[in-house]
């Protein structure tokens, strides 16, 4: 309060009564002469000074507090923030992955005609007999690509008239060419052993590879392929022919070609 701000100590008051000056009480300390801290008896205490300072005390240790509460908080919400984080990442379902749809042929034309081959096609066991009189009888097909009697299933019969046309053909019961046989008698299915020259050879394999790739588009030939051309082993004994022999002439008499009875559908 304002009339206990300033303590006087007696000699000052002493002073002031035995030198007859009249002070104005109201004066601040700091105008009035101060007692020094040096002089027998003086003493002088500012107590503004340290209402002030406990004033300042007071409020930082507020602000320290509200600080404090602050921190907590924070700590709080950052804590109900990551618990409601995993919960959600618990109980997120992630979508199914995206499924790519195989592309069309855009130069594939649908068909409709022939029926899907699905897992229940079973391979057609010697469907052709093991004679030329039982695949007659069974109403199968002498392939001259291939030398190959063949089931309906299995026979491409407008890529074996293709190579039956493009091609001059000749087929000889020894190798000097001594004998040759003509064409009915090649396709009645009942020579086997027989020579002929190297260009035959390649066009087999060439027009084996047609046949397998017309099969897979399915609307240019028979989608079943027989046994024969179907073996791996076949392909690399072509392509083991094609590699090795880029030097013999096509005319060349170097190979005997069988007749065989495969399977169907693979």
């Amino acid at each position: 309060m304002a009339w206990f701000s300033h303590y006087t100590s007696p000699r000052f008051i002493f002073r002031k009564y035995a030198t007859g000056q009249d002070r104005d009480l109201s004066q601040s300390f700091d105008e009035q002469e101060k007692p020094l801290m040096g002089e027998e008896g003086g003493v002088a205490v500012h107590f503004g000074a340290n209402n002030t300072s406990k004033r300042v005390s007071k409020m930082l240790t507020s602000y320290l507090s509200i600080i404090a509460r602050l921190t907590i908080l924070s700590l709080f919400l950052a804590t109900l923030g990551i618990s409601i984080t995993r919960l959600l990442e618990l109980n997120w379902d992630p979508p199914p992955p995206a499924t790519r749809s195989k592309p069309a042929f855009i130069s594939k034309p649908a068909t409709t005609s022939k029926p899907e081959i699905t897992s229940e096609y079973r391979i057609m066991v010697k469907p052709c007999g093991s004679t030329p009189g039982e695949a007659t009888a069974r109403g199968c097909h002498f392939d001259v690509i291939s030398f190959c009697w063949l089931p309906d299933e299995c026979y491409d019969a407008e890529l074996s008239q293709e190579f039956d046309n493009e091609n001059q053909l000749e087929w000889f019961l020894d190798p000097n060419r001594t004998e040759p046989l003509s064409h009915d008698e090649i396709m009645t299915g009942k020579y086997t052993g027989l020579y002929v020259n190297w260009e035959y050879h390649v066009r087999h394999c060439t027009a084996m590879w047609k046949k397998m790739h017309r099969a897979i588009m399915g609307d240019l030939g028979n989608r079943a392929i027989d046994g024969y051309i179907g073996s791996y082993e076949h392909t690399e004994h072509c392509e083991q022919m094609l590699i090795g022999g880029r030097d013999v002439a096509f005319d060349t008499i170097n190979t005997r070609i069988r007749v065989k009875y495969p399977d169907c559908g693979i």
